[in-house]
């Protein structure tokens, strides 16, 4: 899996911090150092190109929104974040489904048109679902981790068939 922007600034500010620590009196030490500095550098090219993170991203968009209709990060537009985020979710797979149901009624090739459905709206179901979690103050990333867990366990047991016969 490839790092993401905050990922690789960490890195970055280790290397900073050891090359700052690293004694300078030798060449021997010079040669460390420019050794150092070449991989601070290779590691600057990469932060250029590299994915934010998914949830940071998302809630940055989220942070753009609010502050151009001058809105709070906790607000939904008068009304209760959570129902109205909820609908917000509802609204988008509705979208997507009606997309796919068109797809299949008019399509010559509903498998390209299905696809751009997903393309088109998954990303606005996430985003919601990521706002609704930062509204509500919810760690995210610990909610999903703490799903995958129990899907897991669920398939090693055989909730979903036969169990698994090895660890995931």
């Amino acid at each position: 899996m490839k790092e993401t922007k905050d990922e690789i600034r960490a890195r970055i500010d280790e290397l900073e911090y050891l090359r700052k620590e690293f004694p300078t009196g030798f060449s021997e030490d010079l040669k460390v150092r420019e050794i150092i500095d070449d991989r601070i550098n290779e590691l600057r090219r990469q932060e250029e190109i590299a994915y934010e993170d998914i949830f940071k991203s998302m809630i940055r968009s989220h942070e753009a929104v609010c502050a151009a209709k001058k809105m709070g990060e906790k607000e939904a537009y008068g009304q209760d974040p959570a129902v109205y985020y909820t609908l917000a979710i509802n609204g988008e797979a509705g979208e997507l489904a009606n997309k796919i149901v068109k797809a299949f009624r008019f399509g010559k090739n509903p498998s390209k048109a299905i696809l751009e459905a997903v393309i088109s709206e998954l990303p606005d179901i996430f985003i919601y679902g990521a706002v609704l979690a930062h509204t509500l103050d919810l760690d995210l990333t610990k909610l999903v981790s703490d799903k995958v867990e129990i899907v897991i366990g669920r398939a090693l047991s055989g909730y979903y068939g036969g169990p698994l016969n090895e660890e995931l």
